[in-house]
């Protein structure tokens, strides 16, 4: 698997913007099922328990050096919000995603070509900040963004929790409250938009 990371990197660790896109916007998922599977290769690498032996997905060991802060699978493709202490662990992180689908769409479909290239493309955030807007580009993926199931958005509005999935570095922006976060992602593109730019904690 090959990587391309857009601007300059000063530190090895930091926060990422990661994805996937299919060839000629072409279908990446062809169903929920798809989805779903793809779902569970994130929770199983980034989780710290130890994953069940009936599913046969290659250890990775990043639950201690990667924080999934956001994500958003659509129909072409994958976007990741990460917060990592070494960049090139979005490298490895990305293959074990990346060949153990191959490998689930090869056996399900038979396709002789993959819909997709075997490149994830990322860019470093200048901060927690902009991983915040970014986190919201990623939620607004979807139409019916509110409710979607295969995006990160419950655990910002709802009280969705699972040990894989790490908001907390953004969502201490607006202390927690999932009021604050709607009304941000409701907002315009506008000053007000940079309204968690001045809350510390």
């Amino acid at each position: 698997m090959q990587s391309f990371l857009h601007g300059a990197l000063l530190h090895d660790s930091g926060y990422f913007h990661v994805w996937v896109s299919s060839v000629n916007n072409v279908v990446f998922f062809n169903d929920n099922e798809d989805k779903a599977f793809f779902m569970t290769l994130i929770q199983d690498n980034l989780s710290p328990r130890e994953k069940l032996e009936e599913l046969k997905v290659r250890t990775s060991g990043h639950s201690s050096e990667i924080d999934l802060l956001a994500y958003s699978l659509t129909e072409t493709g994958v976007h990741l919000l990460v917060h990592t202490t070494r960049k090139t662990a979005i490298e490895e992180f990305g293959q074990v995603l990346l060949f153990s689908y191959q490998i689930h769409v090869q056996q399900r479909s038979l396709l002789q070509q993959l819909p997709f290239d075997t490149i994830f493309i990322f860019d470093k955030l200048a901060g927690r900040h902009e991983a915040l807007h970014v986190s919201k580009e990623i939620h607004l993926l979807h139409d019916e963004w509110r409710y979607d199931r295969y995006s990160s958005i419950g655990f910002y509005l709802d009280d969705r929790r699972g040990d894989w999935m790490r908001p907390y570095r953004l969502t201490s922006l607006f202390n927690a409250k999932p009021k604050q976060y709607l009304q941000f992602m409701k907002s315009q593109e506008t000053e007000s938009d940079r309204v968690f730019e001045f809350i510390e904690t």
